[in-house]
């Protein structure tokens, strides 16, 4: 994860980790490239961080209050374990949840509410409507 936060790290916090969410989905569904050095052959180690980088860049940008980000991953996680998730990539399974990835979404949510709150970021409190997943 440390690699992938220097990667983007000629831009602004916390709009960066946005960028770096986008950079992480890129790269799990072979869209563009990357230095090697950033990638895993471990697809669930990229997930955890595409995760992490996904919920801090939600909630450290105000796009979602942090207690909505912290329920669509309940549902998508119980999604992923119902097998009811849908993909992303058609030519592509979800990732199994494991440990890592729901460590990584909580780690994103915290540090997104350090963020917000260090960027002087306006969060919403009521909620938003959620993205599509698909």
């Amino acid at each position: 994860m440390e690699a992938w936060k220097v990667y983007r790290n000629g831009e602004t916090e916390p709009g960066r980790y946005d960028t770096l969410r986008q950079d992480l989905y890129n790269v799990r569904n072979g869209i563009g490239t990357y230095p090697p050095h950033l990638l895993d052959p471990d697809d669930e180690v990229l997930a955890s961080v595409e995760h992490y980088f996904l919920c801090r860049g939600w909630v450290g940008n105000g796009h979602f209050p942090a207690w909505q980000v912290t329920d669509l991953v309940l549902l998508y996680d119980a999604g992923k374990m119902l097998n009811l998730t849908p993909r992303h990539n058609k030519n592509k399974p979800t990732t199994p949840l494991s440990a890592m990835q729901i460590a990584f979404q909580a780690k994103g949510i915290k540090d997104g509410e350090t963020d917000a709150k260090v960027h002087g970021i306006d969060v919403p409190i009521l909620p938003r409507m959620p993205p599509k997943y698909y």
